[in-house]
């Protein structure tokens, strides 16, 4: 009787351990067979560089998302891939419009090019990481969820 229970207690250890590793690699990106391709990146004077990535799957229905990042070099696609699954993205939008530009080592303008861009499109947007302060040129407060959350689900429909 208690070897059975203890073959039990390993048998439900090794399942929750194997659930738990594949819901790691499942949140941190492992799975997505995207593509990932820095578009643009433009170095700051204190030598951080701010990077728009786009995120590509054509298997997909999502179509392109677009993603900002400050860091201390610019990022191979493995580490994009990590990178956009993470807490390091600034600004994420599906829209290509994204453009950067530095005003200083601790200030810097994520702008949309030739339009305005709309909450709707916008999946992420930061004030500030760590030093760097960001500030927003033709481009709207808020992102989608919280549009979301604020105009409630429809009911009713």
């Amino acid at each position: 009787m208690l070897k059975s229970k203890r073959a039990i207690l390993g048998l439900v250890c090794g399942v929750a351990l194997i659930a738990a590793v594949f819901t790691f690699a499942l949140f941190h990106g492992y799975f997505d067979h995207g593509q990932f391709e820095i578009k643009e990146t433009n170095w700051s004077p204190s030598a951080r560089v701010a990077m728009i990535a786009e995120r590509s799957d054509h298997e997909a229905l999502g179509g392109l998302d677009y993603f900002v990042l400050v860091e201390d070099r610019v990022f191979s696609p493995t580490e994009l891939r990590s990178a956009y699954y993470s807490d390091d993205v600034v600004f994420a939008a599906a829209d290509n419009c994204l453009s950067v530009r530095w005003i200083d080592s601790h200030n810097l303008e994520v702008m949309c090019r030739d339009r305005s861009l709309d909450s709707r499109h916008i999946n992420v947007r930061k004030r500030q990481v760590g030093e760097v302060e960001i500030k927003y040129v033709n481009i709207q407060d808020g992102t989608a969820a919280q549009q979301w959350r604020s105009s409630g689900p429809l009911v009713g429909c």
